[in-house]
């Protein structure tokens, strides 16, 4: 996978193919041994692998995208800051400053899980109901009359 990773069209069909798995086999397994979907998972490995590079690299934020599979640096900007809480830039710059990284940095570095939109639903669940109910209701009273 590490090795496809600066593939911009490496994605879950290709994975699956690398495997010898189908894209349902490779779902399946994958959310029972990490609970994260194959296309977060490889989101999450293409951040991580950016994070290194970005500690390591003098390279421009652009061209780290582009090296860890990104197409676009603004969506690379921002799942970077929706998972690790910060923007690259903010990131190479603190990793730059620091004396050492293996215990202040990786401690200052609050990764987030990956979510879906299963995830973001489940909390609005009761929400999501009460307003079925409340649109039934209004619907079943204005067409009773």
């Amino acid at each position: 996978m590490l090795q496809k990773l600066s593939e911009d069209d490496f994605g879950v069909n290709v994975l699956a193919r690398e495997v010898r798995l189908s894209r349902s086999q490779l779902h399946r397994k994958l959310k029972n041994l990490t609970g994260k979907s194959p296309s977060c998972f490889i989101r999450e490995i293409r951040l991580l692998q950016a994070s290194e590079l970005l500690r390591e690299n003098n390279n421009t934020i652009s061209e780290i995208a582009y090296k860890v599979g990104f197409r676009s640096p603004s969506y690379f900007n921002k799942c970077f800051h929706d998972y690790f809480g910060h923007s690259p830039g903010m990131h190479k710059t603190y990793a730059s400053q620091q004396n050492n990284l293996d215990t202040d940095f990786k401690s200052a570095v609050k990764a987030k899980p990956c979510h879906n939109i299963y995830d973001r639903l489940n909390r609005y669940y009761g929400l999501i109901i009460l307003a079925i109910i409340l649109l039934v209701l209004v619907l079943f009273i204005l067409f009773r009359r």
